[in-house]
């Protein structure tokens, strides 16, 4: 792993730490590959970078871009039904929006300081990439927006090892999405000019706020009832069904990411006419 000495600018990773667990200084490296802290201390307690996530390129600066994820299989059976929220119980803030051990990875998480509460419901997708430790939008055009992320999400590292966005609350109803996958971004605004501290940190490009960065496969009841009927037509069986679902979906995204990043001429994989689902 790359280490090069570094000076987070914390403000600009707009992080809750968990308030069950005491607060500890960042490790940064000094030219000989010593651990040192922020304060300068050497060999003082501290978190070290965690390993570099699947798929992740770490550049020069120390940072990582992720342009693309493969998709996991999204689908396991056609009875799945998401977890429902305790009953009188309010979702509990359980983890920072970043972990500690990946500080050392990211530039900027720019992120709404409390819940926005109830927002309009728009079913937007976009595919957030992150590049040299910056989150954007991967839109059409070389001016991609940066991204201003709601409260609610966290960067975890899925099982596989991926960068995912997930959820800092507990029961957690968004799923994960990895990064570089197409996520549901909900409402999202206009682009609107950054910060100074966010053009010192990425750069001067426009931002875009979102409402959600959630998995678009998180809820199940929205695809089995089609996937069923897809059975129905075609006399599959259940463990047919899901095979030719996973292989579409898994093929779309791949698809997708080979359009976004290496020729646009290709053409779109379309689920539902391919699998009729």
């Amino acid at each position: 792993m790359m280490r090069v000495a570094l000076s987070l600018p914390i403000s600009a990773l707009i992080a809750a730490c968990s308030p069950s667990e005491p607060e500890q200084p960042l490790c940064t490296f000094d030219d000989q590959g010593r651990i040192v802290t922020q304060s300068g201390n050497a060999e003082a307690a501290c978190v070290e970078p965690a390993p570099i996530p699947t798929g992740a390129t770490q550049e020069q600066s120390g940072r990582l871009t992720i342009l693309e994820a493969p998709m996991p299989p999204p689908f396991s059976d056609l009875d799945g039904k998401w977890p429902s929220d305790p009953v009188n119980s309010k979702p509990l803030l359980s983890r920072p929006a970043i972990p500690p051990e990946l500080f050392y990875y990211i530039r900027a998480f720019p992120q709404a300081a409390e819940p926005a509460g109830d927002v309009l419901d728009l079913g937007s997708q976009h595919t957030v990439v992150l590049r040299d430790g910056c989150f954007f939008l991967d839109r059409e055009g070389d001016d991609d927006p940066l991204v201003f992320f709601p409260y609610s999400t966290a960067l975890v590292v899925d099982e596989e090892g991926y960068l995912a966005f997930g959820s800092r609350f507990e029961t957690n109803t968004m799923g994960m999405v990895r990064v570089g996958l197409t996520a549901e971004t909900g409402w999202y605004s206009e682009p609107s000019d950054p910060s100074p501290e966010l053009v010192q940190t990425c750069g001067n490009h426009k931002v875009v706020s979102v409402t959600t960065v959630s998995n678009p496969f998180a809820v199940p009841e929205r695809f089995n009832p089609a996937l069923r009927r897809h059975g129905e037509r075609s006399g599959a069986t259940e463990k047919q069904i899901v095979e030719r679902a996973n292989t579409c979906a898994v093929e779309q995204a791949q698809r997708e990411a080979d359009r976004r990043l290496r020729d646009p001429a290709l053409d779109p994989i379309d689920c539902n006419r391919f699998c009729g689902f």
